[in-house]
């Protein structure tokens, strides 16, 4: 039997087993690499970083589009650049600021407002004050008007530009009451109250802003530092009141004369 090769039937050994044959190129046998399930994943995976970096450069060019177009609309309108107005936030708005935004620059006036009573300092929210207002002139003299003018109270934040308030930290309107008033002389805002405090705001005050409906003529009444404070409570958990001695109301005609 042959040592070489078992299904050789050569026993004495002269067989050709042990001799080598020429052979011709070798064939090499294919191994795949990856079935078919991987790669079905790795095409999936292919085609969804693709999207991805397509997606990429779309956002890219829509981010560089917005910001060009934000630059053309802010030199069209003349605004500064965002360090110069996150600086211009950081301001306050005087009485003189207020007044131009609320007539425009170079206004002029033939009338103003004065007032004929102490405002409470502080007032307290939800706790109701009055406000009686005289028409003078230029010289500060007392007028009648021919025609009655209405009038509104109005509350401004001190921050610049300064914010008309109309509600309240909660949601509410912010004032209820008189808020409104005609008068040709005197003016009288009987029942004014407030329902917020000002320590929520900047620099814990609000401008009281006196303005004249559709008439151009009456200068605003613009009070400065106006602060409203929570009202105080008593041991009890009820709200502390004072009593009035001899409280006289005063009505208009008794203020004209």
């Amino acid at each position: 039997m042959c040592n070489l090769n078992i299904l050789c039937k050569v026993t004495d050994g002269s067989c050709k087993c042990c001799v080598s044959k020429p052979t011709g190129i070798v064939k090499p046998v294919p191994i795949p690499l990856i079935n078919p399930q991987e790669g079905v994943l790795i095409m999936s995976l292919f085609k969804i970083i693709t999207q991805q970096n397509e997606m990429i450069k779309k956002i890219s060019e829509d981010a560089r589009l917005t910001a060009e177009k934000i630059n053309t609309l802010s030199q069209n309108l003349g605004l500064k650049q965002c360090k110069t107005v996150e600086c211009a936030s950081e301001e306050v708005t005087n009485s003189e600021k207020l007044l131009k935004i609320l007539c425009g620059e170079g206004a002029l006036h033939d009338y103003s407002l004065e007032l004929a009573n102490e405002l409470p300092k502080p007032a307290f929210k939800e706790k109701a004050f009055s406000m009686i207002l005289q028409i003078v002139d230029n010289k500060g003299q007392k007028v009648v008007l021919p025609n009655v003018v209405g009038f509104t109270i109005m509350l401004f934040t001190t921050e610049s530009p300064p914010k008309l308030m109309k509600i309240n930290t909660s949601g509410d309107k912010i004032m209820r009451g008189t808020s409104e008033a005609d008068g040709n002389s005197t003016v009288l805002f009987r029942k004014i109250v407030i329902k917020e405090v000002t320590s929520h705001f900047r620099n814990g005050c609000f401008f009281l802003v006196v303005a004249p409906k559709d008439c151009n003529s009456i200068k605003p009444l613009i009070v400065p530092n106006f602060v409203i404070k929570a009202r105080k409570l008593m041991s009890d958990g009820s709200l502390k009141k004072k009593i009035k001695i001899n409280e006289e109301i005063v009505s208009p005609e008794e203020i004209s004369n």
